[in-house]
């Protein structure tokens, strides 16, 4: 069940329940990244499996797009989203690029800092939506919660569960989506946070689940209905063609001595982490 959005209403449709096991996603997005520390995996896992979610909620040609930014304004995570499930994400350079020294003794909430604001931009290419909210929390998670309430007035909760071994590989990762509909009382988001933070084994198992969901789910949840389900996948979409502006954008000497000593030119996307390398006959069209 890697992979998929399982779309649930329960308390009597009072209340929306997406479930996803995302593991096999985020494993390979961090390994395209090469991030080596556990805070840098941490960071980029967690925003990738909240982003994954909110793929659910999506509709048409509506994309999700996700910008962390730490107090520290150099350090940003990036991640967004279709409504087919197609998702991205990757740290900045600075982030990438911060001392091994520092990242590995600072902590998430540190890295945030009191200082940290969420920016999400919703909808259409031609109708957008843009939201900008602090993170009181300062651990992406509950800040995003806090994004919805603050900027969309509906009262939600992401709960994630993110495991790593002691050298930082990823054993785990399952997230739950939670929105109460119009009508619902308020305090059943409290309860269902609670189902999830002391039931973690729980979702953990449940990702490994193919069948019984619904009845898994009513272990813990009232009026389980599966109402659908949806595939999560990595997908960048860049191309060698779309590099050609950054080949432009040098001037002609560097062009003329790259194909003087028949030396190709490397350019690589920073989202996946391909390399694209033009050819001196290639950089031979430039001129």
């Amino acid at each position: 069940m890697q992979n998929l959005i399982i779309k649930t209403l329960i308390y009597d449709k009072q209340v929306r329940l997406y479930f996803v096991d995302n593991t096999k996603l985020i494993n390979t997005i961090i390994s395209l990244n090469n991030e080596t520390n556990k805070l840098q995996k941490l960071l980029l896992g967690k925003t990738i499996s909240v982003v994954s979610l909110m793929s659910g909620i999506l509709k048409g040609d509506h994309r999700v797009s996700l910008q962390i930014t730490m107090s520290n304004p150099k350090y940003k995570v990036f991640a967004d989203a279709d409504a087919k499930g197609n998702i991205r994400g990757y740290l900045n350079e600075g982030l990438r690029n911060a001392s091994s020294e520092f990242i590995s003794n600072v902590s998430l909430e540190q890295l945030i800092g009191d200082k940290g604001n969420i920016r999400v931009i919703k909808g259409s290419a031609m109708n957008q939506f843009t939201g900008i909210t602090d993170m009181p929390y300062q651990n992406i998670v509950d800040d995003i919660s806090h994004y919805f309430i603050q900027s969309e007035q509906t009262q939600t909760f992401l709960g994630t569960n993110f495991g790593q071994n002691l050298e930082g590989g990823l054993l785990f990762s399952n997230a739950i989506f939670v929105q109460l509909l119009p009508g619902a009382p308020h305090h059943l988001i409290d309860v269902i946070k609670h189902i999830f933070l002391t039931n973690r084994d729980f979702f953990n198992d449940l990702g490994k689940n193919k069948n019984n969901i619904e009845e898994k789910l009513s272990e813990l949840f009232e009026d389980v209905k599966i109402i659908g389900c949806s595939p999560v996948q990595f997908f960048c979409g860049c191309s060698k063609e779309m590099f050609y502006g950054m080949l432009y954008a040098l001037n002609k000497g560097e062009l003329r001595q790259a194909i003087s000593k028949k030396e190709s030119i490397e350019t690589g996307c920073q989202i996946c982490g391909r390399t694209y390398s033009f050819h001196p006959d290639e950089l031979q069209a430039l001129i």
